[in-house]
């Protein structure tokens, strides 16, 4: 029953954008149940949302050890080999899921997507087509199909795939973002030399290149450095102002004292702020 409660608070934490916390909860799990499929499955969706394709990718293998023909797990397998530049292993985990489950339109999408980030455009418009014939009524996979036809040269037909999107599930938030990612790409057709360029670009932005995508800077980690720097200054000069009002003739305001205070506050409480949102 506790290990229920915890992966249920970790998939919540999940939905709510709180990888790190979820990741925190379930790395004990893992450790006491190693036999529990869901809880490294869980723990494989926190690394990849986290962008630790590695992480994410050893937390998937443990769960298909486990689980060989398991649909959640080829998923979550398949999108770890994705974020790792592993392609083929992507689409072959993919293609065993669709091939277990024909006609499901989340396999479906996950078997086109892994083909987006290889770069094979032509198949991925070709699975995702079919895919989004049968699951005519899925948003999801109208919108992977759209992002499929905008790589490969037909942004007419994405403005299509999404407005279907839209149509079935009104103000889906990623056939939004990617309406909105086409109408701004769309300025910049002006002939089909443009065309070509734009729609290259388009489909070299979902490509994932061998190894993963290397994690951006976090300005955080930044911030929080410059925050400890400032309060560790700021201590100081407590401690020098208080050395000379005791041991010197020097008359030392009182204000001073106090704003040096009010900013070792500030820089303290800036400190634990930044290292905390690094943990969430």
């Amino acid at each position: 029953m506790r290990t229920d409660l915890l992966l249920g608070q970790a998939d919540d934490l999940l939905h709510r954008g709180r990888a790190g916390r979820a990741a925190t909860l379930l790395a004990p799990v893992v450790g006491e149940e190693p036999g529990n499929v869901d809880a490294w499955l869980l723990l494989a969706r926190a690394q990849l949302a986290l962008r630790r394709p590695a992480a994410a990718l050893d937390a998937a293998r443990h769960a298909l050890r486990l689980d060989p023909h398991g649909l959640e797990t080829l998923y979550w397998v398949s999108a770890a080999y994705t974020a790792t530049g592993r392609h083929d292993l992507a689409i072959a985990a993919a293609s065993r899921a669709c091939a277990e489950d024909p006609g499901n339109p989340r396999l479906i999408e996950r078997h086109g997507r892994a083909l987006l980030a290889a770069g094979r455009l032509t198949e991925a418009e070709r699975v995702l087509a079919a895919g989004a014939e049968v699951a005519h009524y899925d948003a999801g996979l109208r919108v992977a199909y759209g992002m499929a036809l905008f790589a490969v040269g037909r942004p007419l037909s994405a403005r299509e795939a999404y407005g279907q999107a839209l149509t079935l599930e009104p103000g889906h938030p990623q056939a939004e973002a990617e309406l909105r990612r086409l109408s701004v790409a769309e300025r910049r057709i002006v002939d089909a030399g443009t065309l070509v360029a734009v729609t290259d670009e388009f489909a070299e932005s979902l490509r994932v290149p061998a190894g993963g995508h290397r994690p951006a800077p976090d300005g955080r980690g930044a911030l929080a450095h410059l925050a400890t720097v400032a309060f560790a200054v700021c201590l100081a000069a407590v401690l020098v102002l208080a050395v000379l009002d005791r041991l010197t003739p020097v008359d030392v305001p009182v204000s001073l004292t106090l704003a040096v205070l009010c900013a070792a506050g500030s820089a303290a409480g800036a400190t634990a702020l930044t290292r905390r949102h690094r943990l969430s």
